[in-house]
């Protein structure tokens, strides 16, 4: 989400001291490739520490640089926890996917079919917003702004105070001004939504839905969300674009919008359950995930991801960013790759597409 306002240690002189360490042993063409791209982001101060995940074909490969807080030595490691932002969209898009596949919603619903009785929905001219509006970006709901209006806001945590009576006292409020699935327009709340209608259709929280859908079957044993202010044990310090300590932030009733937090190891076991979802329903639910909802001139949409093609690949992606976190992942399931980072700097490192580029133009390892 956007904010408005790698075991061994390897010392690797040449990225200086802004990049005081790497397990990185420098011995293939891709460790070099990892490598140049995270010298150049060093040199740019667009990193404090970095964890960067690859799967190629049927080998995973995993690189560490950096530092889990400024000043302490500390290199993260496949085990760091990370706020991975609005990489948790995509978690929805499935979330919607999972009860679409098992006929507990459809994805032409309206809204107003799964919101409490208390909520009145004012549409445009008529025309009613959809789940899949809601996941693919065209609720023509705004992204993020009403937020700031209620009381409780801070810089610090824009969302802490905005939890399920403020979502809805907003629905109630909101008069939109434009047709919803005309065009694409990124919507922090709208996601948060979805999130919340699905857990409520389900009886049980967004937590609960989350880790019963997707975690437990893909044994993502470390990846949370974040339930308050304060620093988990194994979690990287965050640092804001002024290399300033931010606390992950609080989505409150939009975390599932941004607020789930992981690690390298439990997110490249979801980056291969994207590329090989195997049989069954969630496996039926990530493909359908993937699958194009929605498509303008801005933006190719699926349930959550964003797609991509060009010179004969597609790949489906997100990025993310809170505070003090940046992330980043690609899946092309054709080619069987993948690109997982995560990064306790809120700044766009700049080295996720530049990597995917690079491993689609290889012959895929087998």
């Amino acid at each position: 989400m956007l904010r408005v306002l790698f075991t061994a240690f390897l010392a690797l002189p040449a990225l200086g001291a802004l990049c005081q360490q790497s397990n990185n042993p420098m011995k293939t063409p891709l460790d070099r490739k990892v490598d140049s791209l995270v010298r150049a982001a060093f040199t740019q101060k667009k990193c404090v520490g970095l964890m960067i995940g690859v799967i190629d074909g049927n080998k995973t490969y995993t690189y560490a640089y950096g530092e889990t807080a400024i000043g302490n030595g500390q290199l993260p490691n496949n085990n760091t926890i990370f706020q991975i932002g609005s990489l948790t969209k995509t978690f929805t898009g499935i979330l919607l996917a999972d009860q679409i596949v098992r006929g507990k919603v459809k994805g032409e619903d309206l809204i107003s079919k799964y919101v409490p009785d208390t909520v009145k929905l004012n549409w445009f001219e008529g025309k009613p917003v959809t789940l899949l509006m809601l996941s693919n970006h065209t609720s023509a709901i705004p992204r993020w702004e009403p937020v700031m209006k209620y009381p409780g806001f801070s810089a610090q945590q824009p969302y802490g105070h905005f939890g399920l009576p403020q979502l809805y006292d907003f629905l109630n409020q909101y008069k939109p001004t434009e047709a919803p699935g005309v065009k694409y327009a990124y919507s922090n709340i709208a996601a948060g939504l979805l999130g919340q209608l699905l857990a409520r259709n389900e009886g049980i929280s967004y937590w609960e839905l989350l880790n019963k859908t997707i975690l437990r079957p893909l044994k993502m044993k470390h990846t949370g969300i974040t339930l308050d202010g304060n620093q988990k044990d194994g979690m990287a310090q965050g640092y804001n674009m002024g290399r300033k300590t931010e606390q992950p932030w609080v989505l409150s009733a939009l975390t599932p919008a941004g607020g789930i937090t992981s690690n390298l190891t439990d997110m490249l076991r979801y980056a291969s359950a994207n590329i090989n979802p195997g049989k069954g329903k969630l496996g039926d639910a990530i493909l359908l995930s993937h699958e194009e909802t929605f498509k303008d001139k801005s933006a190719r949409m699926g349930m959550g991801w964003h797609i991509i093609t060009g010179n004969g690949h597609t790949v489906v992606n997100h990025g993310g960013q809170t505070g003090g976190f940046n992330s980043h992942i690609t899946i092309e399931r054709a080619g069987q790759k993948a690109v997982v980072i995560l990064s306790n700097l809120a700044a766009d490192n700049g080295i996720g597409w530049p990597l995917q580029a690079y491993l689609m133009k290889q012959k895929t390892d087998k």
